[in-house]
């Protein structure tokens, strides 16, 4: 008697550990099983947020009276303020010291220093600057692009005790400009940047007084997207 209880006891304590093995297994499966169903969930909320924001930046009508495209390209109303611009400048005589010309990057305002913005080695702006810039200023006002801001100089050094070299003078230039446009102009500074080149990138040889006269000015490139502004330097 005694015998057969040892046996029957001693083959119950062998069979449990299986009871326990079958019900890790079972809350396994139970485990995998909500984290894939977690993960498809997830997969088509993301789904459906992407297809809503390339819908929404497919459709995005318009931005003060015009229409930007994915790329950040702008289409009409830069060039309608571009042509306003170039009749203004006609109207006024200015054309010979301001002009305007379409680059890779974008539409660029070349603006003369001499005679127009800044006496010969000064970064004051003249009063006669004032009318040209707020009428520059009143064409980024109707875009949303990023604008880059270029002083350049010519070859001829500079030396005086504020402006060691053409850099400072190109880059306090150019800084002066961009100032104007943020506290005058009302363009917000979050658009604008402001850089100096000094001689290095020349429109025309710095061989004549007359090229060097149009290679002393100030760029203000409005960018047809914010990568623009890496990869693209003046010419």
């Amino acid at each position: 008697m005694t015998r057969t209880r040892r046996s029957t006891r001693r083959h119950e304590n062998v069979d449990r550990w299986l009871i326990t093995y079958a019900d890790m297994i079972t809350l396994l499966v139970a485990l995998f099983v909500m984290l894939y169903a977690m993960s498809a969930v997830n997969q088509e909320k993301f789904g459906a947020l992407a297809q809503s924001m390339r819908r929404e930046f497919q459709t995005l009508p318009e931005h003060q009276g015009g229409k930007v495209i994915g790329s950040g390209h702008l289409v009409e109303p830069l060039e309608q303020q571009v042509s306003q611009l170039e009749r203004f400048l006609q109207e006024t005589g200015l054309h010979t010291q301001v002009r305007v010309r379409q680059e890779e990057r974008g539409i660029v305002i070349s603006l003369l220093s001499d005679g127009t913005l800044f006496d010969l080695g000064s970064a004051e702006l003249k009063p006669s600057a004032r009318q040209v810039l707020d009428r520059v200023a009143q064409v980024l006002r109707q875009v949303p692009n990023p604008v880059l801001i270029e002083g350049h100089t010519d070859n001829l050094p500079i030396r005086t005790a504020q402006y060691p070299s053409n850099w400072e003078l190109s880059a306090a230039r150019a800084a002066r400009v961009l100032r104007y446009l943020v506290q005058r102009g009302g363009i917000s500074p979050h658009r604008l940047t402001a850089v100096g080149y000094a001689d290095t990138r020349p429109l025309v040889p710095n061989d004549t007084p007359a090229n060097r006269a149009q290679n002393r000015r100030v760029d203000i490139a409005i960018l047809q997207s914010s990568h623009s502004a890496l990869r693209f330097g003046s010419r």
